[in-house]
């Protein structure tokens, strides 16, 4: 589990079980749905290309593909 757990603080910054169960508390997920989430990433992403932070927008970027994967949004793991 190590190594998952490596591999996900790389990609995500944080454990993905971590990420899941904040989002799934967040008010924007409660009301507005994962969709909402995954765009509110996305623009984060955007923002931190803007203050040249590559790596955190990579990260949330990553964020919000495992969302879209994890709520079976039509995306299937090869």
């Amino acid at each position: 589990m190590k190594d998952k757990l490596t591999w996900e603080l790389q990609a995500y910054g944080s454990p993905a079980d971590d990420i899941i169960a904040s989002v799934e508390e967040s008010m924007t997920f409660k009301f507005s749905g994962v969709g909402m989430v995954i765009a509110s990433y996305l623009s984060d992403a955007q923002e931190m290309l803007e203050r040249d932070n590559k790596n955190a927008s990579r990260q949330y970027i990553n964020i919000a593909k495992m969302l879209m994967m994890h709520y079976d949004l039509g995306f299937k793991r090869a």
